[in-house]
């Protein structure tokens, strides 16, 4: 009986010690398994239409059955099977009788001083032995893991794969601009997609901003809007002018001043003196063109500042004379003793010149306000030393040149009275509140210069009507808020946009820009204090590979720091000289805690393509990854 007994006690030990063994084993291969990280993930716009209604959405109301009569709720059953089908790759929120209140950003959990510890800690620890072989993933059907050829570590995501949700946050708490930086082909674009996206199913108006045209926003663009049952969205782009629409950046303003502004806005940021003299000869011409009932262009502006401002003179002198009730001013002007008259240049025509003498004369002694004032002005201009003239507004040339050469002069200053143009012409203000969607392409990959022209004029039309809008007494709260996405910042960036990064929530602007350095900021901005002044308006920034050491300064300073705790062991011995030596042992363990950054610098620079972090709704930080939106074409 007792070696019977002890047999069984010994094989429920041994038992316990399997049960206690696999367990251990488990939650080991459980913590294993994720650090072998993830491939890219695709997802469907059905998935994305899907997670908007279970967790983008506001609850919906109920309708009270007994409130419908019985052929109602028969018609009711019909509907609901007759759109079951288009409903997954249909969306309207309007439809649905609910609002999207929240962004989807990606998959992924919160980023907490203990995953960057866990970080700290496996960076001095190599990785391959730890990561469980591809054949036992394979034998246990596990998600694809991070290849051994793709781009980054897998690890970093592993951390805590095992809490992955998907990242939803209140659009409420994302105002302020959203920054998304990131390296070449690290996930920008596809980053990009997915909120582009959201933002045309919630029924918002859209304008894109794509310097470099790429395909696949333009293509997402449009599938968005075909999904969400909206219109077609409307095009400029100046390589394929024939396919898109006319676009008036001068065609809506509150004050004549603020299209000189707009024009001086595409001028480089040191232009300094010669940018204020570039902006009142605009306003000059503005005024005078005004003042006669002529409709402002780019390109009439051009030919005022290349040929001279004596036509629209001429022009202004007749009105203000026949205001003035001298309708026989021509008869004056030929009667005149003209052996005194000097013209002030030898392209000057001496009938002008003694026009304008007439008109001081006469009219220009009288009062009359603004009228003398434009007046005024359109003569001092014509009296300007024309080489000086031509000096102090030579920095204007360039940009007029660049925002009307080729197809652009009728593209970019449309003529509504031209018969032979049969395309639509819009401006930023009728996209916006026709609830439009806009897209830009700039073209900026032959020719970056007049891409960045076109992108910032843009920009400061945009930034006009956002002013419009606040002076209306329209917040982002009384009105729907106007998504603005801008690509490749660096290009098109200038001072509206810093203005709509700053006080265009006040107007219901919600701006998102994705670049790719800090450097390439500060070379267009022209200074590193000026870009950190932009990059401060961002409240909310998502952080995919960066190799750029100082974008990952930026980055790391946005993240903030944490307490990272280490542990060292030492180890001592000790024997006194007797004959019988004493020997003494010790052991010493310190734990020390030093500050350092909770996304350390080098980590930025080994994230895998479309793997992100993000600070987001004032400072929460998350670690997540972006699946690639798929046409389903």
């Amino acid at each position: 009986m007792v070696p019977g007994w002890w047999g069984a006690g010994l094989a429920s030990v041994l038992a316990l010690m399997g049960v206690v063994r696999t367990a251990e084993a488990l939650r080991t291969a459980s913590r294993r398994i994720p650090l072998a990280g993830f491939a890219p993930a695709f997802i469907h716009a059905g998935d994305l239409i899907r997670i908007l209604r279970e967790k983008g959405m506001d609850e919906k109301k109920a309708v009270d059955p007994a409130r419908k009569t019985a052929r109602e709720r028969l018609v009711a059953r019909y509907e609901a099977g007759r759109i079951a089908l288009l409903d997954s790759m249909r969306f309207n929120a309007g439809r649905e009788g609910r609002l999207v209140k929240n962004l989807w950003i990606g998959r992924g959990f919160e980023w907490t001083p203990a995953h960057a510890q866990a970080l700290y800690e496996l960076a001095a620890t190599p990785v391959k032995p730890v990561i469980v072989p591809k054949r036992i993933r394979k034998a246990l059907s596990l998600p694809d893991p991070l290849g051994a050829g793709d781009i980054g570590s897998p690890i970093i995501h592993g951390i805590g794969a095992t809490e992955e949700d998907d990242i939803v946050r209140p659009l409420s708490s994302l105002g302020g601009g959203t920054l998304i930086v990131g390296t070449t082909q690290a996930g920008k674009g596809v980053m990009l997609t997915s909120l582009v996206t959201q933002a045309i199913l919630r029924g918002e108006p859209v304008i894109v901003i794509d310097p470099k045209s790429s395909k696949r926003l333009r293509n997402a663009v449009w599938k968005a809007a075909e999904i969400a049952g909206r219109p077609a969205p409307l095009e400029f782009h100046p390589a394929f002018p024939e396919t898109g629409v006319r676009l008036d950046p001068l065609g809506a303003w509150t004050r004549p001043t603020e299209l000189a502004t707009r024009i001086a806005a595409v001028m480089p940021p040191d232009s300094g003196a010669f940018g204020n003299f570039a902006w009142m000869a605009v306003n000059v011409a503005v005024e005078g063109l005004f003042y006669v009932t002529e409709r402002p262009s780019l390109l009439g502006l051009r030919r005022l500042l290349e040929g001279g401002i004596d036509p629209l003179l001429k022009k202004a002198l007749a009105r203000s004379f026949r205001d003035a009730g001298i309708d026989d001013w021509e008869e004056q002007v030929e009667r005149m003793d003209k052996r005194n008259i000097c013209p002030p240049a030898a392209n000057a025509g001496i009938e002008l010149t003694a026009a304008v003498a007439l008109w001081e004369e006469t009219v220009g002694k009288k009062d009359e306000g603004d009228a003398n004032a434009v007046v005024g002005g359109l003569i001092a201009v014509f009296r300007h030393n024309r080489e000086h003239y031509a000096k102090i507004t030579a920095s204007l040339q360039p940009v007029l040149s660049m925002l009307t050469g080729g197809t652009l002069a009728k593209s970019f200053s449309p003529d509504p009275f031209d018969p032979d143009d049969e395309r639509p012409i819009v401006t930023v203000e009728r996209v916006v509140e026709g609830g439009d969607i806009l897209y830009l392409g700039l073209d900026a990959l032959p020719d970056s210069t007049v891409a960045g022209a076109l992108g910032s004029i843009i920009l400061a039309d945009l930034t006009a009507y956002a002013g419009k809008r606040y002076n209306r007494g329209e917040s982002g709260t009384d009105v729907k808020s106007v998504l603005l996405f801008v690509d490749e910042t660096a290009n098109v960036i200038n001072g509206p946009m810093i203005e709509l990064l700053n006080k265009g929530l006040e107007a219901g602007i919600r701006v998102t820009a994705a670049m790719q350095t800090v450097s390439d900021l500060a070379a267009r901005l022209g200074s590193d204090s000026r870009a950190r002044m932009a990059l401060g308006n961002f409240n909310n920034l998502i952080a995919l590979r960066s190799k750029d050491r100082l974008t990952q300064e930026f980055i790391c300073e946005t993240f903030g720091k944490t307490t990272v705790w280490s542990t060292s062991a030492s180890l001592s011995s000790s024997a006194d000289g007797s004959p019988v030596p004493d020997f003494r042992a010790s052991v010493t363990r310190s734990i020390q805690g030093r500050r350092d950054e909770v996304v350390p610098p080098d980590v930025l620079g080994r994230l895998p393509n479309t793997e992100f972090f993000a600070s987001v709704s004032g400072g929460r930080l998350y670690k997540g990854r972006i699946p690639i939106l798929l046409s389903d074409d």
